[in-house]
């Protein structure tokens, strides 16, 4: 027999084995008698003798089944070597005239040849593999408690190692096409292998795991354990594409029967084993977000918590930090690709995972183990200058884990704490070079303000101060761009010796000399630093870091040897502070006065007290060139000469002539500028200011006149303050430190981080508010109690909630609509009341009629919010359903609305019935009624189809076409006779326009919806009299439904009808049976 004659007898077998017979006699109408029929003149064509005839329809399918894998092997044979022939035939044609056929290359099959072949596999697995899986499964003991616990039943073991026996073999036969070759060959190609593979690679996997990975305690003689297929589907796997494999595998994982725990086991186990491959994370989200790629959406919370959870979830036997070495290199690899090289969903699905990885408590081991290995990678290169990643991949990877996370302080802690002092001083030489990338300068402003907004005053003072300490190093920027750290300090264009006594008064009297120039080259420069400062709007932060300021400046002085230029720039660093940060009302350093008032009092107990270290160092430092001066300088002459003890000052006589301290002049200036800034200060509420009030009473007598008339300034304002107070003082209660937050307090903070320009600040901002109108459990009950927030800022936070629902990031609105959720909760029907009212407000005034796109986007992002809340509502919506129904049914009734919003509003009512149907009880004949109205006055019949008559062309036209490229105009022809789009809901948002078919689809949902909760009533009570429609309104529902189903213009419509009539047909077998 030639090969080609061959496939064709094989293709006729097929057809015989799988439709009707050519002959024209009788046949028989069971489907039992037509399969014998079949198998009859099967074994009849194929020449083997026809097997004793099945007594049961099982046999007779599972014989088919039989019969058609037979029929597969034969044409896998046939057709595995398609490239062999195509080579042949290209050859063939090179040599001579002969074309590429059917006739000389017999793997040319064609579209109906290839549907007989998708049959043959469909009947292998529906009539053979999946009934005996499913007899063999219930055979098998169980060790999930669950299933134990629903009681033994009947098992009929008759038949049973016969049937596993047939399972083994078809699921060995079926193995064996894709591998005929053996596990050390790749994978056999044809048509048959390719069906298999692409459409039944799950219904394969489940009966082969079963079987392959059957436990010993659980096998037996007549179930014995496949060992020969793990090997073999572990090597089918592994030659796969990873996403084919992770969607096949978690479809297996899908169907495995609760009552294996093994095969579950095994199906985690091949996944974890999969996205350890090398190509395993692409493998994931390829298979997870495919129709997110495909129609350009964003990631859903849901999948990228999915896709989080698995990549938490360290394989077995596998050690967290080998997990860790193997993944987290991975996954900072695709995070440091460009945007074009990795899909948005992708991209942000591997950064909300590694920070859920970085920031989950629940696996402490693997939590270390990534957060030391991601961070190092991370941070090598900036700090040291050394590592895999190169300075612009580590901050690319940095800025997407922002801006795709959550905004966690822990992550932002990790994260940029430990380089702060290096991306500040990477900035600021950015800030000073001309040619420097403007997108970089702005993104490391951007991280270093979203880190000192969020993180607490501690940590970022501590930071701070190694900023100040001169932490950081030295960048540099070559001609390609690429940024490195070195070690060779800059040199500054500025020195000293440009400026000399003569040069200097030019400059003064030209006015090019700037004050705040750092012309000794100080690091950090103070004028930039103490900006960054301000920028950041921390009171906290910039108050105590002015005290330490002021205490290290003051350790310095008291120390001979100390560094003048640290000394330098301290002083420096307070100046600026006093210059640009003492000016705001609100954020200035004045606003935190505790630490200061602890410095002043700390510097008016010992103000000189750099003296006596002064002079120890002086003697014990030996000879210096100090000491050979045996002439004293004249400035001590001149004072000796000048000096009369009669013009020292009654009182004064204790005190020395010449000034005191420095520090303790600016004791008392910073005493005076603390005491206005903060206008209810006093020793009501501040019981250090007496021990500063009395430490101040010597200096009231000093000698300087400047320092006596600030003290006695000060002393006046004291006493002043505090008799104001007096009165008022029984009010007041000082907050203790250590003390939380109060709810105004949280309040005001949220509202302050919702005004900032990032956008994980103002994420931040909302996600403080959602926690301050969350419901709080009741201690020792499972209820929830209402939050301890003052019910007058319910309305303002209702309304921030409301302004932020229409921002345009995703990220925001998603927060927003959680809000709104959480304030349900917490405050349950004013706050609802407010939602139905922002929903369906306007329904009786002309404004309906005139309703805007910004109105629609507000309303529909309502109805989402109003979608959670019925969700979460549970089992107590019947409550909320005389607020909720009978303004969303007014919504539909209102032709002057919008079709996007009468959509809505059904899909919400459908929700209703979806999460209790008992909520439209009451509403049920009406609701009912008002939808096939709906549908029998707005639906939209299909026109009848009118050929086209084009002109005929004229001699002309085609000569030109001739001349002109065929492409081209095959396009500009099409273009032409493309006829424009029609309008759509999408299009026009704001149309009134009834004959949309999503307003019909809501529609059939609906009604599908609400007669699958009747029928589902009557079998759970056995009573019709309670969620029942009366059976005229089913009569005429059904009557609609089918004119809608045979001539709507909507595919879609068509077969929801259909699939609603079929419902109706099912309550009224419900009914027939009570």
């Amino acid at each position: 027999m030639s090969r080609d004659r061959g496939l064709s007898e094989i293709f006729q077998a097929a057809a015989i084995l799988t439709g009707p017979a050519a002959t024209s006699e009788a046949r028989p109408t069971d489907l039992k008698g037509v399969l014998l029929c079949r198998l009859a003149d099967y074994y009849a064509y194929v020449g083997n003798e026809a097997p004793q005839p099945e007594s049961s329809l099982e046999g007779a399918q599972l014989s088919t089944a039989v019969g058609a894998l037979s029929v597969l092997e034969q044409l896998h044979g046939l057709l595995r070597d398609p490239d062999e022939f195509v080579h042949n035939a290209l050859r063939q044609s090179r040599n001579g005239d002969e074309k590429i056929t059917p006739e000389n290359n017999p793997t040319l099959i064609g579209s109906r040849d290839m549907a007989l072949i998708r049959t043959l596999t469909s009947i292998v697995f529906k009539w053979g593999v999946e009934p005996l899986l499913q007899r063999i499964v219930s055979a098998i003991p169980s060790t999930s408690r669950s299933h134990l616990a629903r009681g033994a039943s009947i098992i009929d073991l008759t038949g049973l190692p016969h049937e596993y026996s047939v399972l083994c073999s078809l699921s060995s036969r079926l193995l064996t096409l894709p591998l005929c070759e053996g596990t050390a060959s790749p994978l056999s190609k044809s048509v048959v292998t390719a069906t298999i593979l692409n459409q039944h690679l799950s219904d394969l996997l489940l009966p082969c795991i079963v079987s392959g990975w059957l436990p010993k305690s659980l096998a037996s003689d007549s179930m014995p354990t496949g060992d020969a297929f793990r090997p073999q589907v572990m090597y089918l796997l592994s030659r796969l594409p990873v996403s084919q494999v992770i969607s096949a595998v978690g479809q297996t994982l899908a169907k495995a029967p609760s009552s294996l725990l093994y095969a579950r086991r095994a199906c985690t186990f091949i996944l974890s084993r999969q996205l350890m491959r090398p190509e395993g994370i692409r493998g994931l989200c390829e298979s997870v977000f495919a129709e997110e790629d495909v129609a350009g959406d964003d990631a859903p919370l849901q999948k990228l918590e999915h896709v989080a959870r698995v990549f938490n979830t360290v394989p077995v036997g596998m050690k967290d930090e080998d997990y860790s070495k193997t993944i987290i290199p991975r996954m900072l690899l695709l995070l440091s690709l460009e945007d074009r090289a990795l899909p948005a969903t992708h991209r942000r699905a591997i950064a909300f995972s590694l920070s859920r990885m970085l920031t989950n408590d629940d696996s402490p081991e693997l939590q270390k183990a990534a957060t030391v290995l991601a961070l190092s990678s991370l941070h090598n290169r900036i700090l040291f200058g050394s590592g895999d990643l190169s300075t612009d991949a580590s901050l690319r990877i940095i800025q997407v884990l922002l801006t795709n996370t959550d905004p966690s302080p822990h992550l932002l802690s990790a994260l940029f704490t430990p380089i702060v002092p290096s991306l500040y001083a990477l900035y600021v030489y950015l800030k000073g070079t001309r040619a420097s990338d403007p997108l970089l300068r702005e993104s490391l402003q951007g991280y270093l303000g979203t880190w000192g907004r969020l993180l607490g005053s501690a940590e970022v003072i501590s930071t701070l101060w190694r900023v100040i300490d001169g932490e950081g190093g030295n960048w540099r920027v070559d001609v390609a761009g690429n940024i490195s750290r070195t070690e060779d300090a800059p040199q500054d264009a500025t020195s000293l010796s440009l400026f000399t006594p003569e040069s200097l008064k030019q400059a003064e009297e030209a006015g090019d000399l700037d004050v705040d120039a750092n012309i000794l080259g100080l690091r950090p420069d103070p004028v930039q630093f103490v900006s960054f400062i301000g920028s950041l709007k921390r009171a906290d932060v910039s108050s105590e870091l002015f005290v330490r300021l002021l205490e290290g400046y003051r350790e310095l002085r008291s120390h001979a040897g100390a560094d003048p230029l640290k000394t330098l720039l301290y002083l420096q660093l307070i100046l600026q502070m006093q210059k640009q940060l003492s000016t705001d009302d609100n954020l200035g350093i004045l606003k935190k006065p505790e630490h200061m008032l602890s410095f002043i009092k700390h510097a008016l107990e010992n103000p000189r007290q750099s003296e006596p270290s002064q002079a120890k160092t002086t003697l014990d430092a030996g000879l210096r060139m100090e000491s050979l001066r045996i002439v004293p300088d004249e400035a001590e002459d001149d004072e000796l000469e000048d000096g009369d003890s009669d013009d020292e000052e009654e009182g004064t006589e204790g005190l020395p002539d010449e000034p005191l301290d420095d520090i303790t002049s600016t004791a008392v200036k910073l005493l005076l500028s603390v005491l206005e800034a903060n206008p209810d200060l006093s020793a009501r509420n501040a019981p250090i200011l007496n021990d500063i009030f009395s430490l101040l009473e010597p200096l009231s007598k000093a000698s300087n006149e400047e320092l006596r008339s600030l003290t006695r300034e000060a002393r006046m304002v004291m006493t002043a303050r505090l008799a104001s107070t007096s009165d008022t003082a029984g009010d007041r209660a000082p907050k203790a430190a250590g003390d939380a937050e109060t709810p105004q307090e949280t309040y005001q903070k949220a509202l302050k981080l919702l005004q900032d320009p990032l956008l994980p600040v103002r994420a931040h901002g909302l996600m403080l508010l959602r926690q301050l109108v969350s419901a709080r459990k009741r201690s020792g009950t499972d209820g929830l109690s209402e939050p301890p927030l003052d019910r007058a800022l319910v309305p303002g936070i209702l309304s921030i909630f409301m302004q932020s629902i229409q921002d345009d990031d995703s990220y925001m609105f998603l927060n927003a609509v959680q809000g709104l959720s959480a304030m349900v909760d917490g405050f349950g029907k004013d706050v609802l009341r407010g939602l139905v009212n922002t929903y369906a407000g306007g329904l009786d005034s002309l404004s309906a009629s005139t309703i805007s796109q910004h109105d629609v986007d507000m309303r529909t992002r309502v109805g989402e919010a109003l979608g959670q809340v019925i969700q979460r509502c549970g089992e107590a919506l019947p409550s909320y359903a005389p607020l909720l129904v009978p303004a969303l049914f007014q919504v539909v009734r209102t032709t002057q609305f919008p079709t996007v919003l009468r959509t809505s509003a059904i899909s919400l009512l459908a929700q209703c019935i979806k999460t209790n149907a008992l909520a439209v009880l009451p509403y049920i004949v009406d609701l009912a009624d008002a939808m096939v109205d709906l549908l029998q006055i707005e639906s939209a019949a299909a026109a009848p189809h009118k050929p086209s008559l084009r002109p005929k062309r004229s001699a002309d036209t085609k000569s030109e076409r001739e001349e002109a490229h065929a492409d081209a105009d095959a396009d500009q022809e099409g273009q032409h006779d493309t006829p424009p789009a029609p309008p759509t809901m999408d299009t026009q948002p704001t149309s009134t326009n009834t004959k949309f078919p999503p307003l019909r689809r809501a529609a059939l949902h609906f009604l599908s919806l609400l007669i699958q909760a009747c029928t589902s009533r009557v079998y759970e009570t056995g009573d019709a009299e309670g969620l029942m429609l009366p059976p005229g309104a089913m009569k005429r529902a059904r009557t609609t439904l089918g004119y809608v189903a045979a001539t709507d213009a909507d595919d879609v419509v068509r077969v929801m009808a259909r699939e609603t009539t079929e419902g109706l047909d099912q309550l009224a077998e419900a009914l027939i049976g009570l």
